[in-house]
């Protein structure tokens, strides 16, 4: 009995063990799991949603995420595979962070079966650096396909940016891909060179209704059945490193620029005994830089070292601890002196945030309860400016641009969610 009650609690102890850590010697909760149960975590999601809930085109949505993706310290094998990695976490535990950007190199090399085959690998286009041990390509799109396939991330969508290595064999990468993600993979029309233009690019509410949501994007055109299901890389011309960033106002790229396609920044943090530092070549992500990067519209971030601390980092909106729905009576938006943002009763009176068709804000000189803000804006400016809310981090700061040339107060924005808890949209 006692030999059986041992195994019991030796079973029920392993059980729990993929939840922990040790650290220093006490056994502590896993970061991850930690992160998915926090306010930010549910603010980032909350951030997310309403940009689906209001069908942004990708161009204009937020992919924070992770560059060199498969490149982790979580797979290191036999013979320096994966020795000098850009990642901490497995490609699924960076989704459970909120990335939603996911590189993969992929390269046609030779594998453990003694064999060429698709590998996710950290080398040069000729293949020197890639190991027999790396990771078969397949191994990643399982990762990715457990991540979408849970019905708690129903509402998300995915930038998959698939590096082209392959010397020659993309219908087997293709054929790979639709093994693997076929149910979730968003269809093109049109060549794969043929870049949607703003009016054309696939919008996240449309996306997630159709659950095509896994968007494929690649440096690298080949036939007909390719163009179904990639587009060339968005942000061709209009990448950058922490390093090269001019920081907000400045932003690197023109307003059209931004308002027509993706933008991306990655740094990288390999180091290669000296002989190549990364951080030196492409400089850090801080919060700082993140947050002008996010003022501008930067959409694509490439994160090496990508962990907790870092996912919180992409937070635009709201308020530390908001929304709270204190008292159970906080339905209705507004936008602090900080540019943050904090649920209110909606019968609370404040000035009202106003946008007309060019993206341009006004703030209203009268105020009222949060309903009658489309009349309040409709009234002052003869029907130009419609009660708003901004929907991307540029949007943001620019309305607290314009609410501190008036030296406003707290604004009322155009988010609600009166009709579900939890689920803020626009008002009518």
């Amino acid at each position: 009995m006692k030999r059986i009650l041992s195994i019991l609690i030796f079973s029920l102890f392993l059980g729990t063990m993929g939840n922990l850590y040790a650290s220093r010697g006490a056994v502590v909760e896993n970061p991850i799991d930690v992160f998915e149960k926090s306010f930010e975590n549910k603010v980032l999601s909350i951030q997310r949603k309403t940009q689906v809930n209001e069908n942004l085109p990708v161009h204009r949505a937020l992919f924070y995420g992770t560059h060199n993706s498969y490149n982790s310290k979580s797979y290191a094998g036999p013979f320096f595979s994966y020795a000098f990695p850009n990642q901490k976490y497995s490609i699924g535990e960076q989704l459970r962070l909120g990335a939603r950007f996911i590189e993969l190199d992929v390269h046609w090399a030779l594998g453990t079966h003694a064999r060429k085959e698709l590998l996710l690998c950290h080398g040069q286009d000729n293949h020197v650096g890639c190991n027999v041990f790396d990771r078969p390509f397949y191994k990643g799109l399982q990762e990715v396909r457990d991540w979408v396939s849970n019905s708690a991330n129903r509402n998300e969508v995915l930038v998959l940016y698939i590096e082209d290595k392959f010397d020659g064999h993309s219908s087997e990468a293709l054929q790979t891909l639709k093994d693997y993600l076929d149910p979730w993979l968003y269809r093109y029309s049109g060549s794969c060179s043929d870049i949607p233009s703003p009016e054309n690019m696939p919008k996240l509410g449309d996306m997630v209704a159709s659950n095509k949501r896994i968007l494929l994007m690649s440096n690298g055109c080949y036939d007909s059945q390719w163009s179904g299901y990639f587009k060339k890389i968005f942000f061709g011309g209009s990448t950058g490193s922490p390093k090269e960033f001019k920081g907000y106002p400045d932003c690197n790229y023109s307003r059209a620029t931004y308002n027509s396609t993706m933008v991306r920044f990655f740094n990288d943090t390999t180091n290669y005994f000296g002989f190549y530092d990364g951080v030196k070549e492409s400089g850090s992500f801080t919060d700082a830089n993140i947050q002008s990067m996010l003022a501008c519209e930067v959409n694509v971030f490439g994160i090496d070292q990508f962990d907790p601390d870092f996912a919180k980092k992409a937070i635009w909106s709201w308020n530390a601890s908001e929304p709270n729905n204190w008292a159970g009576s906080e339905h209705c938006a507004v936008v602090w002196s900080n540019g943050r943002w904090n649920d209110l009763n909606c019968s609370s009176w404040n000035r009202f945030s106003c946008k007309d068709s060019s993206g341009n804000w006004y703030v209203t000189a009268g105020g009222g309860s949060w309903s009658s803000g489309n009349s309040q804006c409709s009234s002052e400016t003869g029907g130009r400016y419609k009660f708003s809310a901004p929907l991307t981090p540029y949007e943001n700061r620019k309305l607290l641009e314009a609410k501190n040339s008036v030296g406003a107060g707290d604004l009322w924005i155009n988010l609600t969610d009166q009709a579900s808890e939890g689920n803020w949209l626009l008002g009518n």
